[in-house]
């Protein structure tokens, strides 16, 4: 992938990613709450940061923050770029030795349509990129 492809790429899968994240968090707190009772934002916040059940989540929020850093980088080289599209197409990828992110994700794409509609569209993105 050349440079000007892999900006566009970064720059197209960023929403899809945020998106994915927040009905991640919204299908977790709703386990969360069903389990313990109601929370207020503030409150899930502690536990996302704090609590080891939610760990799992860790490599997908550093992926976006990557994207995002990235993106605003004037500094950055296309070295740097390729190595986040690299991170994002890795998170996903089952082939990535030691992938704590896929084997809870995974299930959840069964679990809830809204987590499998935003995979299908960072899916799509991947599998633009992976053909180039």
């Amino acid at each position: 992938m050349n440079d000007p492809q892999c900006t566009q790429f970064l720059a197209d899968i960023r929403k899809p990613l945020l998106a994915l994240h927040k009905a991640i968090l919204d299908h977790e707190r709703a386990a969360y709450e069903k389990e313990f009772g109601p929370v207020t934002p503030a409150a899930f916040l502690q536990v996302l940061i704090n609590g080891s059940g939610f760990r799992w989540l860790t490599p997908l929020s550093t992926v976006i923050a990557s994207v995002d850093e990235i993106l605003d980088d004037d500094e950055a080289d296309a070295g740097d770029r390729l190595a986040i599209a690299e991170a994002v197409v890795g998170l996903f990828s089952p082939d990535q030795p030691n992938n704590t992110f896929l084997p809870r994700y995974l299930p959840l794409l069964q679990a809830d349509p809204a987590i499998l509609h935003h995979h299908g569209e960072v899916a799509q993105l991947l599998r633009g990129v992976q053909a180039k």
